[in-house]
């Protein structure tokens, strides 16, 4: 066959499987970011922001040593996951074995696929708040599975009805998404909101995965509670933490499950498999972490009630805007609908006219379509400014 003849063969074709997912809503706007930011323009973003990490992190020992330059436990390393297992203990009284019920993961996501592949066979469903966390849909679809939404505003206030969860089982079902403190919306949900979820989970036999990558930023007297210290729960729950939240870690991409010991050996195996295991040396950053948790987390805990009572005092003075305080996470989340134009033309808007960026309730599912999320992570000057280009942009 000639050359030219090779040059006209078709290329292999490509699955839907990943082209159908769509873009995610957040990293969407990083990178809508970083072009303007490139073009010469200054952009204040509030969709996200760079945290400063705990000062033991920055000094922990991560000399690429030899011990460290090999495969690790695909479990993640002992220390660490005994480490884990004390803190749920002394967070939320909840016992866990840790050679058997913890498994260290690559980030939050990376934990949420694996435990979705262990749950469900082609076709099955999964129950996801609307509005959620942009990557819960569409890792559900990466595992087969269909995501089936639950409004979180059928009495207007983002609250957890477990009438309409009920309602939305089928035989399909396998198993009901939650986070608390929820992104975007900063609810935390009370022990009446899960205690609803979890009878709905006993009474069906469901699985639920339950997202506390927040747990440590709540406010004004709110408590978080773990759905697992719910009667009957632990052995059908799975706890998802992430030190990207409480650590202000997100660049060591450390994670980490707990649950009942199958569910984690099947985790094991696709970490095997896939990731092999979590870097060894953000491990270590990651135990150095835990080892100041109370006195760092308390620290980022005041420095965000500090940014939410600036944010709102802020907005208070933008007209037609309103919104619901903060309960938990680093978030505002901001009703713009007397604007009129959808969240993703006003988030459009700011970034375009006034050079401060949000991400637009569209990302989060349709029930957050009117609203805009506002980071409070990055410095306390970045948040004022982006929220006075706000306020002379809308007034």
């Amino acid at each position: 066959m000639s050359e030219a003849s090779f040059s006209n063969q078709p290329t292999p074709r490509l699955t839907a499987r990943l082209h159908a997912l769509p873009p995610s809503g957040t990293m969407a706007v990083g990178l809508k970011v970083r072009e303007l930011r490139n073009r010469g323009h200054h952009i204040v973003n509030l969709s996200g922001g760079l945290a400063e990490p705990a000062p033991t992190c920055l000094q922990a020992p991560i000399a690429f040593t030899a011990q460290r330059n090999v495969g690790a436990d695909p479990a993640g390393e002992p220390d660490l996951r005994a480490a884990l297992a004390a803190k749920l203990f002394r967070d939320h009284g909840l016992a866990y074995d840790p050679s058997t019920e913890i498994v260290v993961t690559t980030g939050a996501k990376q934990a949420i696929l694996p435990t979705l592949l262990a749950m469900l066979e082609s076709g099955d469903e999964v129950l996801v708040l609307d509005p959620c966390w942009v990557s819960y849909a569409p890792v559900i679809r990466l595992a087969g599975g269909v995501p089936i939404p639950v409004s979180l505003r059928c009495d207007g206030a983002f609250r957890l009805d477990a009438a309409a969860i009920a309602q939305a089982v089928s035989p399909r079902t396998r198993a009901i998404i939650i986070n608390s403190p929820h992104n975007p919306t900063g609810r935390v949900f009370t022990h009446e909101e899960l205690s609803g979820v979890a009878r709905v989970a006993v009474d069906k036999n469901l699985w639920v995965l339950s997202d506390e990558s927040f747990d440590k930023f709540v406010f004004d007297g709110n408590r978080h509670v773990s759905v697992a210290s719910l009667e009957a729960m632990q052995e059908r729950t799975v706890v998802v933490q992430s030190f990207s939240k409480a650590f202000a870690l997100p660049g060591a991409r450390v994670g980490y499950l707990a649950a009942p010991a199958a569910l984690c050996r099947a985790v094991v195996r696709f970490n095997e498999h896939v990731i092999t295991c979590v870097s060894p040396l953000m491990q270590s950053v990651a135990l150095s972490a835990l080892a100041t948790e109370t006195e760092w987390t308390e620290q980022l805990i005041g420095q965000y009630r500090i940014k939410r009572q600036v944010a709102e005092t802020a907005l208070a003075r933008i007209p037609g805007i309103k919104f619901r305080p903060t309960e938990g996470t680093f978030y505002a989340f901001v009703d713009v609908s007397a604007y009129g134009a959808s969240s993703a033309a006003f988030a459009d808007r700011m970034i375009e006219q006034a050079g401060v960026a949000f991400t637009p309730g569209i990302a989060f599912g349709k029930e957050a379509e009117g609203h805009v999320r506002i980071n409070l992570v990055g410095p306390l000057s970045e948040l004022s400014e982006g929220l006075r280009r706000m306020h002379g942009e809308l007034a």
